[in-house]
Order: C-alpha cells, then structure tokens, then sequence
C-alpha cells in the first residue's frame, strides 16, 4: 500500500497560509486527487469553514497541534487510517496555527503507527513578506515570535514569501530573501500574493531530499483567542472600529458576521493592518456571526463593538 502524501502549511499568524493551502487544493483535486484536510485553530470556531464546504474537513479547535492539542492530532490520524485503509484518501493538507512549531508536528508523523501510513512530501512555509524583518528584530518583536520564525522557516522544505504585491521597493525584496537564507539556505523561494504558484512545487518527496532537519529547543508562544458572537446588528463600521481601537493588542483577527448595512453575509480577514472583505453567497453554518481575535494583552470584556 502506498503511503499517503502529507502536505504541511505553516507561517506566522496572517502571513497567507489558508490562501496557499486552497491554491493545493485546486491544483491537487484537478489531478482527481482524494484529499483530506486538516485545520489547526487556536479558537474554538473555524470562521472559514465556509472555504471547505464540500471537502473532507477535520477541525483541531482551542490550540496548536504542536503542544495543547498534540493528542487531538494523533487521534484524528487514528481516524484517518481508517479511511486510508480503505483507500479514500490519497492526499492529506495539513494547516497549522499561526504559532505551529513545524518541528512537533512533523515528529508526530515519524512516530508508529503514523509514519507506516502517511509520508511527507512538503513542508511548505509561508512567510509574511510585509512583516519578517520586524517579526525577526530584536527591537519589534518578543525572543519567542523571533524564535518562532526562525524555527518555522528552517523546518520549510518550500518557502513562500508572500504578499510581495504590498512590497514598495524592490531593494526590500533582496534583503527579505538575505534574511530568509540566514535561516534557511537550501530550499526553494517563491514570490508570489494569496500562495500563487505553490501548486508548482508539490513535488514527490521534496521534504525527505530537503536537508532541514534542526536540533534545539522547541519554543511555544501562548496567544489569547476570543470569541465574540454577534448578538446585535453589527456593520464593516463597526467592525473597523473595533479593529482600529484594538490594533495594538491585536496579531490577527477574522470573522462572519451579519452586515446591518444590507443584511448580507460577509467573512473578513485581518492582518497586518490589512482588512479584507468577502460577501458570501450563502449564509454560513452557524446562526449568528463569529469574530476570532488573537492576541497577547486581549481581554474579552475591553472588547466592544458599537
């Protein structure tokens, strides 16, 4: 029996990685590929649920497949054997929070019974292209965001500097990659917006042939993620607002809400000061709108949305 394929997604928190891993997606199931996913969140919803709806979805909610929820993983992998055996699955996408430490994970799969089963083939990290060089200061960032970054990139078999669009100057671009290659100075680069172009690179085996294995200690940053549900008529307004006081505490935030404005659906993502829209076509699963906030200094109840 052939082993099914393990596709890893990491990155730091809004650096693109659920855009990269639907660019697999498509590429993977235009080969009429049977694929299974995998999705690691540190709240206790998926907002982006609605971006799987006719996929073979595995939710890992309150944690980081790498630490809290380690054994989450392995009893999802239980389940999935299963459907292996039967041999419904050829292909496993497997997405990390924002704070993953790719290490763990890929032990997880070298231990038995997992690694008779599943085999990886590329460790893909995205690297937020706007942000590396502060997330990677010892002057704008903690030593556990800096550790982070270091390891995620080193364990990449494939690195993905994206958002290159939000770049100004080409001369950045060169000294992004010089601080990549500090990290990591074999596997390949791509420069692309929203994972273009990662599908190219899904290569038999990249991540057995890739030299990225790393000695150290492993660090693990603890981010708050609050929950908020839309209990009263919220509009983008309100939700800028919310974005705009909050902007200090915040590292990420995304959500569904009820738009009051035109009684409409609409998802957005929040990163890096960026908010972006979507109008969804179809009211999403839950009854009432969803925010996720992550954060270090979050408290629920400083939290208002008016």
């Amino acid at each position: 029996m052939d082993k099914t394929a393990v596709y890893l997604i990491n990155g730091f928190l809004g650096s693109g990685k659920t855009s990269t891993l639907l660019k697999c997606m498509q590429h993977l199931k235009k080969q009429n590929k049977k694929i299974a996913i995998i999705l690691n969140e540190l709240g206790n919803v998926n907002v982006e649920k609605h971006l799987f709806a006719d996929e073979s979805l595995f939710e890992l909610l309150n944690g980081c497949v790498c630490c809290s929820i380690k054994d989450d993983l392995k009893t999802t992998l239980n389940e999935l054997i299963t459907i292996v055996e039967k041999g419904e699955i050829d292909v496993l996408l497997l997405e990390g929070t924002g704070v993953a430490n790719p290490g763990e994970i890929v032990e997880t799969f070298a231990e038995e019974p997992y690694a008779k089963y599943f085999v990886i083939e590329q460790s893909i990290c995205v690297v937020d292209s706007v942000h590396v060089m502060d997330y990677t200061s010892v002057f704008a960032s903690s030593k556990e965001v800096r550790q982070l970054q270091k390891e995620q990139m080193e364990r990449g078999s494939l690195l993905v500097l994206n958002k290159i669009d939000m770049l100004s100057k080409k001369e950045k671009r060169i000294k992004i990659e010089k601080l990549v290659r500090k990290y990591n100075q074999t596997a390949p680069i791509i420069y692309t917006s929203f994972g273009e172009g990662v599908e190219e690179y899904l290569n038999k085996n990249a991540f057995i042939t890739q030299s990225n294995k790393r000695e150290g200690h492993s660090v693990h940053i603890h981010l708050k993620a609050i929950k908020i549900e839309q209990k009263k008529e919220w509009s983008k307004k309100d939700i800028k607002y919310m974005l705009l006081h909050n902007k200090e505490k915040l590292v990420r935030a995304k959500g569904t809400i009820l738009n009051s404005d035109d009684q409409k659906w609409y998802h957005f993502q929040y990163a890096s000061g960026k908010l972006i829209w979507e109008k969804l076509k179809n009211k999403p699963a839950y009854s009432t709108g969803q925010i996720i906030l992550i954060g270090e200094k979050l408290e629920k109840q400083d939290i208002q949305i008016f």
